[in-house]
């Protein structure tokens, strides 16, 4: 792990270094933006949620569509465009540029792996405690469990932002599918329960204008590049399409007023499911 952080911290700045020294030379036809900040309070999202939020958001006023887009970290500006062919850079990436992009790649997807398997350590660790009770705990107040997990689905419409902030007050986020099991699992309740079926709903995803990625855990929403989501919008909805009766993913404007899908955070979950037990044990003991 140590390595892995050194490795990490060595690669960021030496990055850094060469973004601002020719910050003014290089134009990028395609950025991908990634994690900056402190997750805010103890939540299951990316450091750099909000930052990205503002930043995608912010241009739905001026623009729907996912045109140019400049992005201003500290005093480097990083510009984005979407479909447009920029002018060719006056600095040529050199083999030590895409050494280090190749390592940090590498080093996002270990991260990614050490992660999950800290999540399934703490689900045996629940499962050992609970003495192997296979019994679901009840979802938290205004939420309903679907599979695994629970979810709220909101009865009002409000933009992308106001929907992402009420999310956060309820201690979850937008919803982000991150198994087709997930998926599968809510749109069914969407097509056989009465009070939600049949509307639209914002999930988590957003396109900073290369492709789309959920925006609490920065990942992709698709692993598989050649799928297309229809829309220019910047937000994603999960639409429903009264022809054919099924959900597809829709690019919206952000702007634009839907109805939402909460998901409890699950390291929340699991945190205060070893916590309540926690205090059953010591109350058992006295």
């Amino acid at each position: 792990m140590p390595k892995i952080l050194a490795i990490i911290l060595f690669a960021a700045a030496a990055i850094s270094a060469a973004t601002a020294r020719h910050a003014r030379q290089t134009s990028w036809n395609e950025t991908i933006v990634g994690e900056i900040g402190n997750s805010p309070k103890g939540k299951s999202i990316g450091p750099w949620s909000e930052i990205l939020e503002d930043w995608v958001i912010s241009g739905a006023e001026n623009s729907n569509a996912r045109g140019s887009r400049v992005m201003k970290l500290g005093d480097t500006a990083l510009k984005v465009t979407a479909n447009k062919v920029s002018p060719p850079n006056k600095r040529d990436v050199s083999e030590t540029d895409l050494y280090l992009l190749g390592a940090i790649e590498k080093l996002v997807y270990r991260v990614d792996f050490m992660e999950k398997r800290l999540k399934r350590a703490e689900e045996l660790l629940y499962y050992v405690i609970s003495g192997n009770n296979k019994s679901k705990d009840p979802c938290p107040e205004n939420y309903t469990r679907v599979g695994q997990f629970c979810y709220h689905f909101s009865s009002r419409e409000y933009d992308w932002k106001s929907s992402a902030s009420l999310c956060r007050g309820m201690g979850g986020n937008l919803v982000e599918f991150e198994t087709v099991e997930e998926n599968q699992d809510v749109v069914a309740l969407l097509q056989s329960d009465k009070k939600v079926k049949n509307k639209s709903y914002w999930t988590g995803g957003l396109n900073p204008g290369l492709l789309w990625i959920w925006a609490a855990s920065a990942r992709p929403v698709h692993h598989d590049t050649k799928q297309n989501v229809i829309g220019d919008g910047r937000c994603l909805k999960l639409e429903y399409n009264p022809a054919s009766r099924i959900y597809l993913y829709k690019g919206e404007d952000c702007g634009s007023r839907q109805r939402y899908i909460c998901e409890l955070s699950k390291d929340d979950e699991s945190a205060n499911k070893i916590d309540r037990i926690a205090r059953k044990l010591l109350i058992d003991s006295e």
